[in-house]
């Protein structure tokens, strides 16, 4: 990812390499606010050799709740020097207490020497457990790729990277694991310089698909990429907004048609060239990090030395004019040859600051006003002189605020450094920024997508786990009346997957609002009625604006939670479960995701139509004796040639007759004690007269050969199916179920 920054030589000639970092701070003119210190070096806190690192990260490698450290090692600036060990710390937070720290690196990785840029981590083959991949420049090596032993022996690793498909020799800076072809697996983008780590003609990024085993297939023409020069950085991130990743990715030096790579996924994992929506940059761009830095949902860019060596800002264009765009913003004060940024809420007000590693004489932080106006703090970061080259931000000892972690080389003092934070704790949930259902094909499973938003954005880790919560939407409506007095019931008990329905009793337009930790709000209309399905197995309270008094509900019941993969930068996705056969056709769904502090953040619920049952839902039904409302839903194929599709109605009256009708249009006709849902003409399938039995339902295979005089299916046709069954609710009389809208392919 970073890599690190002479100029073939002493900046200075006659003075110390430290002597001259701080005289080139005075020189180039870093000012700032002052802030007061907030990370503090712990001294001495990392053990092992001291080695040239390019590259750390942060991952949990046994599951014992604390966050270990991986470094990269290897000599060599711009052609290649001595191979090293890689490192791996092992955390003893849980073991022993805070602040201690094992070099465990040959026991739990093996003795394999490289010259390694970055570790990137990522579970490749779905056991849990995290694997993680040296990136080794310089045409030596390929890839390393280590697979966790897992429940057998966490946290302690194989090398099989020959045996999982990475066995071409690359010169490589940088990398990161995503689900490109959204899967459901991990996939892998790294760099390849070509011949020359630096100049030369370059080299093309590689891609590889994963098999969803960990096992990789080189699918690199799928980028179509053009070579371009000294490749660096990896991000992977939705980039348009339109749910797949996207791939962007540095390069330090001048590169035609676009210096930098943009590379637009069409959700397949075939991606088109956009570079040149980038603005132009200087050549010494090391890295650049993806955040929303204005608040805006889209993912904007930070970049070192944007302008000379002067970091700054890239505005993303989409939300504000509804195209793909970037506009540079202004540069920071300061003009230092830098490596290395991570985006960190570090000061706690909901915002993305810039955390810089420098080969200056201390980190950098420029704080963020929201609005991407930055401010040189000064003196958050101790002042340490040493050449950074990467950093990472991550909660070493689990007090619920993030620390930094350095790697250091090319000026040979080789201390990697902890800094520990002092100051405010994280105490912000994460934000759900917007979900959406992915459709299903022949190779992928229909998958609930969402995207977070916390406290860190660094290198595609935001330090946020999910699950997506599934329960099938039941077949009544409960309704609650907010009058000024209060709501009525008072206190209310569902089960997972009820709609409740909030009916202006009175109080007029009201704020109905959950105080509690999922935090909804719902806006009620004068005279009229708004609904949320409630999912979250949680006890709830709810207020509303002019009302006197709390709803006290309670949802309690059975309920399907699965956990998400992190696809790609503060990106989520959920397979949809299996759930049983039910009275609806429909699945209620909402996000749970949860911060390493423990902070736990709620999407808005959401419903999906059931993969397995073809056709949208209209047309409210009144409820009959049985106290429920009954509902049609349609099993099958929509392709009018497959002639395969059932009609299906649940929530009926037990051992009550009736039978399905269908017509070209739709109503809302009151017809005896229920609501009548299609228009005229109709046809009645009375030939086929159903009993609901002692489980309230029928089914009918649609007679294709035998369809009612006024039902003839054509391809493109729009038609809608509702169920009549007799009803005591209380007399004798009809009763319908709701309509089902079905257009045939």
């Amino acid at each position: 990812m970073t890599l690190p920054r002479t100029r073939h030589g002493a900046p200075f000639a006659g003075t110390s390499f430290a002597g001259a970092l701080a005289f080139s701070a005075i020189w180039f003119g870093l000012g700032g606010t002052a802030s007061a210190q907030q990370f503090t070096e712990l001294s001495g806190a990392l053990p092992g050799p001291q080695r040239w690192s390019e590259g750390v990260t942060a991952a949990d490698v046994d599951l014992d709740g604390d966050l270990d450290l991986f470094f990269a090692n290897g000599d060599g600036f711009s052609t290649a020097g001595t191979k090293r060990q890689n490192t791996l710390i092992i955390n003893k937070l849980v073991e022993q207490g805070p602040n201690v720290y094992v070099d465990e690196s040959v026991a739990r990785l093996g003795v394999h020497a490289s010259n390694a840029k970055m570790p990137v981590v990522g579970d490749v083959n779905g056991d849990g457990y995290p694997d993680v991949l040296f990136v080794n420049a310089f045409n030596t090596d390929p890839p390393f790729l280590y697979i966790n032993r897992g429940a057998a022996q966490p946290g302690f690793f194989d090398l099989e990277s020959a045996a999982r498909g990475l066995t071409e020799v690359l010169s490589s800076a940088g990398g990161q694991f995503g689900d490109v072809d959204e899967d459901g697996d991990l996939d892998l983008v790294i760099t390849d310089s070509g011949a020359s780590f630096l100049g030369g003609a370059g080299a093309t990024p590689k891609l590889y698909l994963n098999d969803g085993n960990g096992f990789f297939t080189d699918v690199s023409a799928q980028l179509n990429a053009p070579a371009k020069v000294a490749q660096m950085d990896v991000n992977l991130v939705d980039i348009d907004r339109d749910w797949d990743l996207d791939i962007f990715l540095t390069n330090r030096a001048q590169n035609s048609n676009g210096t930098h790579y943009l590379l637009i996924n069409d959700g397949t994992g075939n991606f088109t060239n956009r570079s040149n929506l980038i603005p132009q940059t200087s050549g010494s761009v090391y890295e650049a990090e993806a955040g929303d830095l204005d608040g805006d949902d889209d993912d904007d860019l930070f970049f070192v030395s944007l302008s000379g060596f002067q970091e700054g800002h890239v505005r993303n264009d989409l939300v504000e004019t509804g195209s793909l765009g970037f506009t540079a913003g202004s540069v920071q004060p300061g003009n230092v040859d830098d490596n290395e940024v991570a985006l960190f809420d570090y000061d706690i007000d909901g915002d993305l600051d810039v955390l810089i590693g420098s080969l200056g004489n201390r980190e950098r932080v420029y704080r963020n006003d929201g609005g991407l106006s930055f401010a040189n703090a000064t003196g958050v970061v101790q002042n340490i002189a040493d050449s950074t080259l990467d950093l990472a931000v991550a909660d070493l000892d689990n007090d619920g605020d993030h620390d930094i972690i350095t790697a250091q080389g090319e000026s040979g003092n080789f201390t990697n450094r902890v800094y520990l934070n002092s100051g405010p704790a994280d105490t912000l949930a994460p934000i759900v920024v917007d979900q959406s259902v992915g459709e299903a094909t022949a190779t992928r499973p229909r998958r609930l997508r969402g995207r977070m938003r916390d406290q860190v954005s660094d290198d595609g880790e935001i330090w946020v786990t999910a699950e997506a919560i599934f329960a099938r939407v039941q077949p009544t409506v409960v309704e609650v009346r907010v009058t000024g007095a209060g709501f009525a019931p008072a206190a209310l008990t569902v089960v997972p997957g009820t709609r409740v329905r909030f009916v202006d009793g009175g109080v007029g337009s009201a704020t109905i609002a959950e105080g509690g930790a999922l935090g909804w709000t719902l806006a009620l209309p004068a005279g009229g009625a708004v609904e949320r399905v409630m999912v979250a197995d949680l006890s709830q309270s709810v207020s509303a604006s002019g009302v006197t008094g709390l709803l006290q509900l309670s949802v309690s019941g059975p309920s399907v939670a699965v956990k998400a993969l992190q696809y790609g930068n503060a990106v989520f996705s959920a397979p949809f479960p299996s759930l049983s056969s039910g009275p609806t056709a429909e699945i209620a769904h909402v996000w749970k995701a949860t911060d390493r502090a423990g902070n736990v953040g709620w999407s808005e619920s959401g419903v999906a139509r059931d993969e397995g049952a073809p056709g949208l839902s209209y047309c409210d039904p009144a409820l009959n004796s049985t106290g429920e409302q009954a509902r049609t839903i349609l099993r099958g194929s929509d392709l009018l040639a497959d002639q395969s599709l059932t009609l299906e109605a649940w929530a009926l009256p037990p051992s009550s007759f009736g039978f399905f009708l269908a017509s070209r249009t739709q109503g809302a006709m009151p017809v005896s004690q229920g609501t009548f849902c299609l228009g005229q003409p109709f046809g009645r399938f009375s030939s086929f007269v159903q009993n609901s039995g002692a489980g309230g339902a029928v089914a009918l295979p649609l007679p294709f050969q035998q369809l009612p005089g006024a039902v003839n299916f054509l391809a493109g046709e729009s038609w809608n199916f509702t169920y009549w069954f007799r009803d005591a609710n209380p007399l004798i009389g009809a009763n319908f179920s709701d309509g089902v809208e079905l257009v045939w392919r």
